[in-house]
Parts: C-alpha cells; sequence; structure tokens
C-alpha cells in the first residue's frame, strides 16, 4: 500500500441534494410517514410484479412465434436444398444498335435527368 492520501472525488450535479432525493432517501419521522412510504412501496411493487408478468407473456408469445418461424424455415430449407437444381438457361445474346440509331441519338442534356 501507498501511504499517498486519497483524492476527494469530484462531485457532480448527480450528488446534489433536491428535496426528492431528500424526501426518498430519508427515514420516516413518524408512523404516518412510515405507513404512506409502506404503502407507496407496496404499490411500486405491484406495479412491477404486474410489469414483469407483461414481460414474461410476451416473452412466451416471442417465443412461440420464433419456434414457428424456425419450423417453417427448416421446411424452406429442405424444400430448396434437397430440390433437384433447375436446368441453366442460357442467356441472349446481347442486342447491336444499327449504325443509324446510333448517330440519331439526341445529344446529352446540360440538365440532369432525374427520374423518381
Amino acid at each position: 500500500m501507498t501511504a499517498e492520501p486519497k483524492t476527494p472525488r469530484t462531485r457532480g450535479l448527480r450528488d446534489v441534494a433536491t428535496v426528492q432525493t431528500r424526501l426518498t432517501r430519508s427515514a420516516p419521522a413518524n408512523r404516518t410517514q412510515a405507513v404512506s412510504r409502506f404503502a407507496r412501496l407496496e404499490n411500486e411493487r405491484t406495479r412491477l410484479l404486474r410489469e414483469l408478468e407483461a414481460w414474461s407473456a410476451r416473452r412466451a408469445e416471442a417465443e412461440r412465434m420464433l419456434a414457428k418461424v424456425d419450423e417453417e424455415l427448416a421446411s424452406m430449407r429442405t424444400l430448396l436444398l434437397d430440390a433437384p437444381p433447375s436446368p441453366a438457361r442460357e442467356a441472349p445474346a446481347p442486342r447491336r444498335r444499327r449504325r443509324e440509331e446510333v448517330k440519331a441519338a439526341p445529344p446529352p442534356s446540360p440538365h440532369a435527368l432525374i427520374e423518381y
């Protein structure tokens, strides 16, 4: 270990105590505040449990949909990979322009043509 003293941590805006942080971090001063805090925490717990159940249900639905897609992919793989290859087509020969068509082509426009 070194004998050097620790440098103090730079404090920022996250360390500023607001009214809300004072309320949430402080111990209840009397029974009424304790009961109120207990009720808020119970409601928060119930809300989080509902949220967790909703996530679980959604996850189960997503897993079911994923299994369905995987099954369809497997069937398509067997269909595509096990099928005999189709005969290759010959590419048509490129068409040649006649010399008159090349000469009759309009001169390029100074404006660009943009089609959408």
